[in-house]
């Protein structure tokens, strides 16, 4: 049904210059998400790739987990270089760092986040990037979101295990002395991913062994680095 206030804000952000993502505040409350096709110069074209078919791949990889069921940001309107998706609430680290929120809640939210990666790698697709901050807690559902690597694979596959090194990677990167979260989500992707999937998990931490050691003599250049220091704990937790 039309939405005459909605239709005003979107119309007016899309005349503005044009940023990667812009938040839409409407009178009423509700919050939306206008994201674009990034303008690159040229060096960062090189570094990053072509935005436009990072754009497509997000695009599709909504489209195609919509269909299946599964918990994604959910689009209101797009066009050919723009789409416009409803606020699905605060990304998991805002979550863990809500003094207001119960120690529960934000254990369900972990444990919702790792269901949604095992239905989704049940599905045959893997999101590429599933960052802890690539992931929204509606108080009820994980949602993903920003699916620029999306793509479909093996269940139990290579792609699928690496979803799991990057979640746990990005959640050590950012609580390195707070396992609890991980755990909850690691605990809940075991029963809810194929079946194989925890072991390939397993064996492409092993393959990737070689990296803790580049990692720790790396740290020790920069100490205070701390996707570094995750490395070693990511494949030392996924061995297990």
């Amino acid at each position: 049904m039309p939405d005459p206030q909605l239709d005003k804000t979107l119309k007016r952000a899309l005349a503005e210059p044009a940023r990667r993502v812009r938040r839409l505040d409407l009178p009423d409350g509700r919050r939306f998400w206008l994201k674009r096709v990034e303008r690159l110069s040229g060096r960062l074209r090189v570094q990053k790739g072509d935005p436009a078919r990072a754009f497509a791949v997000e695009r599709a990889g909504l489209r195609a987990m919509a269909a299946a069921g599964l918990p994604v940001a959910g689009v209101a309107a797009e066009g050919a270089d723009w789409m416009l998706m409803p606020d699905a609430g605060p990304v998991l680290p805002e979550v863990v760092a809500d003094a207001g929120r119960a120690e529960a809640e934000k254990l369900r939210a972990f444990a919702r986040a790792g269901r949604a990666l095992g239905l989704l790698h049940w599905a045959g697709m893997a999101h590429g990037r599933p960052a802890v901050r690539d992931v929204c807690w509606d108080g009820q559902e994980a949602r993903f979101i920003d699916l620029e690597r999306f793509r479909h694979a093996r269940r139990a596959g290579v792609w699928q295990a690496a979803d799991v090194v990057m979640f746990a990677q990005t959640a050590f990167t950012l609580w390195p002395e707070e396992p609890r979260w991980l755990d909850a989500a690691l605990a809940e992707y075991a029963v809810s991913a194929p079946e194989g999937a925890m072991a390939a998990a397993r064996r492409l931490a092993l393959w990737l062994r070689p990296l803790r050691w580049l990692a720790a003599g790396l740290a020790r250049l920069k100490p205070g680095s701390r996707e570094l220091r995750a490395v070693g704990l990511t494949l030392a937790r996924l061995r297990r």
